[in-house]
């Protein structure tokens, strides 16, 4: 099975690879987000992507949902490794049909990775964030200090209240 794995970090991806490749995968690896990995996809699609939540999960979801969303490409299997709990319940909310599982039960996992026939298309990121907030989108919460360096005129109307 060829194999795109998205890691954060290179060199904390190489046991994994190692093991993929020993398992009889061919397998390539990216650490960027953007638009590269989506053209990379799009060009020479892999048999599935395994995505690591260890790290930058809402990252990896935004990443998980451009897929699910792309023409061409939403049909490709996801897989989710690890991650903390609660924020790969927040990434299972946006995508369901992936398969979420951990580094010890990769392989046999990868033997029931399908193409979708109907894949979930999610929600647009901004579409779901659309009830919040500027101040909300922006992360600022109570007790926060906010420095406004040379702001337009009206930002305290597109900010909003603030906590």
């Amino acid at each position: 099975m060829r194999l795109r794995v998205v890691h954060w970090n290179a060199k904390e991806a190489e046991p994994l690879l190692e093991s993929l490749r020993a398992a009889g995968h061919s397998v390539e690896h990216t650490s960027s987000i953007g638009s590269g990995i989506m053209k990379y996809l799009r060009a020479a699609p892999p048999d599935a992507v395994v995505i690591d939540l260890t790290r930058q999960p809402s990252q990896w979801r935004e990443i998980g949902a451009a897929i699910r969303n792309g023409k061409t490409i939403k049909h490709l299997p996801l897989l989710f490794l690890d991650g903390d709990p609660e924020k790969v319940a927040g990434v299972r909310r946006v995508l369901p049909d992936a398969i979420y599982t951990t580094r010890a039960r990769l392989i046999a996992e990868l033997k029931r990775a399908k193409p979708l026939a109907n894949p979930v298309r999610p929600t647009q990121m901004m579409e779901r964030f659309g009830n919040r907030t500027t101040a909300q989108k922006l992360g600022i919460s109570a007790g926060m200090r906010v420095a406004v360096i040379d702001p337009p005129a009206d930002y305290e109307r597109a900010i909003g209240p603030l906590p």
